[in-house]
């Protein structure tokens, strides 16, 4: 099976109107980044792929352009979790997608450029960890953000210092991650999580929180 007939199952084209609109709303198809934004410089490597820092060529604001290779379908269908959540989801401590590319066989997420750097890189370089007066005040942001996640009904499984992005102004924005770290908790979109489990995290979300412990220690 070609990877385009392979694209076309993921993205359920020919399935119905409405679905196809809620896809495209989501994800420019067919289209190029670079008509819109200019890498101005590399930050690094991501879980999926190379992690640029974009400048919009109109706006000028600046991005990380996540740029990932698709290698099957399961793995589009684990980045489209991730596009989902971050087009439907707006908060000031969760980090915002701006715009999201598929060309070829390549997937590009603009999101929110967080120029403080993920909290564990931070500490790793102070050679020592947070005081108490800054663990609180990440933590309060944490769980401003976990809260609204969970009135949306998204669940966040993997929260750890990696996942905390902080900016020069002091702002503390979660990422949710792709597939089986960060889903939605309601109807068919539990696709990487047995029903029991789910039914479970869902009704009880607030035990979600101990994970802003574990990553204040």
């Amino acid at each position: 099976m070609s990877f385009i007939t392979n694209l076309k199952k993921v993205f359920h084209l020919g399935g119905g109107e409405a679905k196809k609109k809620r896809l495209y709303n989501n994800i420019k198809m067919d289209s190029d980044p670079a008509e819109f934004w200019e890498m101005v410089g590399e930050l690094g490597d991501g879980a999926f792929g190379k992690v640029y820092k974009a400048q919009h060529k109109e706006h000028r604001r600046f991005a990380a352009a996540k740029m990932c290779t698709l290698e099957d379908e399961e793995n589009l269908s684990d980045h489209m979790v991730e596009i989902d959540i971050l087009s439907e989801i707006k908060h000031p401590n969760i980090v915002e997608l701006y715009e999201a590319f598929s060309l070829e066989d390549k997937l590009w997420m603009l999101i929110e450029y967080c120029d403080g750097g993920a909290l564990d890189s931070i500490m790793v370089e102070l050679e020592k960890p947070l005081t108490e007066p800054q663990i609180a005040y990440v933590c309060k942001h944490m769980t401003e953000g976990l809260t609204f996640l969970h009135k949306n009904k998204v669940i966040h499984r993997d929260l750890k210092a990696g996942n905390v992005l902080l900016t020069m102004e002091g702002g503390v924005k979660l990422v949710p991650r792709a597939g089986e770290e960060a889903l939605y908790a309601g109807g068919a979109s539990l696709r990487h999580q047995a029903s029991e489990a789910a039914g479970r995290t869902a009704r009880y979300p607030r035990k979600r929180h101990k994970g802003t412990g574990a990553t204040a220690e």
